[in-house]
């Protein structure tokens, strides 16, 4: 059996950046124009920074919480 995940929620956060980030490399590699390639690559880029930072603040709030 496998044990529950501490942090549900932050695991889901970053496969979720992991899989923007394969989808953007997949987009560089695909048959489409230049410009239709890199504005795919940096879409994708941006989810994924943006699931990465909401990762970041929804670990440091929990770690806050749990040292008061």
């Amino acid at each position: 059996m496998v044990p529950p995940t501490f942090f549900p929620h932050r695991s889901n956060r970053r496969a979720r950046a992991a899989a923007h980030r394969a989808m953007a490399m997949a987009a560089l590699t695909s048959n489409s124009s230049l410009g239709v390639r890199y504005r795919r690559y940096h879409a994708h880029m941006r989810k994924a920074e943006a699931l990465s930072r909401a990762a970041d603040a929804t670990a440091l709030e929990v770690v806050q919480e749990v040292s008061k």
